[in-house]
């Protein structure tokens, strides 16, 4: 029986990185205690290893199924969308992008990632393109830091359907990546949104490393945190399309900055 061809589809496609995972990797092991002799079922298990898996899976299950597949190996998350139907999608690919970021963050991990659009072979169990090289590129040489860059196709893309990204999408360095504290127009709870960033951030702040390039990572996110807070408070009307916001709430976000 000869299988129908796979063919070419326009396709947006993520690579997502959690940060720093390598090092989590020896503290799995470590947890798990597998130096000790004779191994036993119980120092087989790395209780802070399980609390990661479920940790991706919940974040997982935040990927609409509907338009999207996902691919997972690792400590990384592939996205795959179908634009063909609603070229609309590309808009929301944004958010779905920015709660996993908030989800993963919540949880104390943050992703850094890459996003392309173009011509994929995608099916359930594969995927292969150039889309896909370049999401993990942009990933793995360009982002640098805590954050989703995205290439000229897809940004042309979101042009194309005139996307509503005026404060979604920052530059920086000459790229353009999303910003993840812009979902807190679709949170349920602002100040638990912003508490929560605080609170991760800074404890990754405080902790020491051994690469100086890791610590500068966190700062940057640190940076963009106060800087975004700061631009909440003063447009909040503009990005919450007109909502009021309390003078109460408004009080308390202005002491959620991160102290550098």
């Amino acid at each position: 029986m000869i299988e129908s061809p796979i063919k070419y589809q326009r396709r947006i496609v993520c690579f997502l990185d959690v940060l720093g995972f390598g090092s989590l990797l020896k503290e799995f092991e470590e947890d798990a205690d597998l130096e000790n002799e004779p191994l036993s079922s119980e120092n087989l298990v790395s209780v802070k290893a399980n609390e990661f898996i479920v940790a991706f899976k919940s974040v997982v299950q935040l990927i609409p199924q509907n338009y999207c597949r996902y691919y997972l190996f690792s400590d990384n998350i592939c996205i795959s969308a179908d634009v063909e139907e609603d070229r609309n999608i590309a808009n929301e690919i944004l958010f779905v992008v920015s709660n996993l970021f908030q989800k993963m963050a919540s949880l104390g991990y943050f992703l850094r990632g890459g996003i392309d659009y173009g011509w994929m072979l995608d099916e359930e169990d594969i995927a292969v393109g150039i889309p896909l090289a370049k999401a993990y590129y942009l990933e793995s040489k360009v982002a640098k830091y805590p954050r989703v860059v995205i290439s000229d196709s897809f940004c042309d893309l979101l042009k194309d359907i005139d996307a509503d990204f005026d404060y979604q999408l920052k530059s920086d360095e000459g790229f353009i990546f999303i910003d993840p504290f812009y979902s807190v127009i679709r949170a349920e709870d602002r100040i638990e949104f912003f508490e929560t960033y605080r609170i991760k951030i800074s404890e990754k702040l405080a902790m020491r490393y051994d690469d100086p390039a890791i610590e500068i990572k966190y700062k940057w996110l640190a940076e963009t945190y106060n800087s975004f807070l700061d631009e909440f408070l003063e447009k909040s009307g503009i990005l919450l399309e007109n909502e009021e916001v309390g003078e109460e709430e408004l009080k308390y976000l202005r002491n959620l900055k991160i102290e550098m």
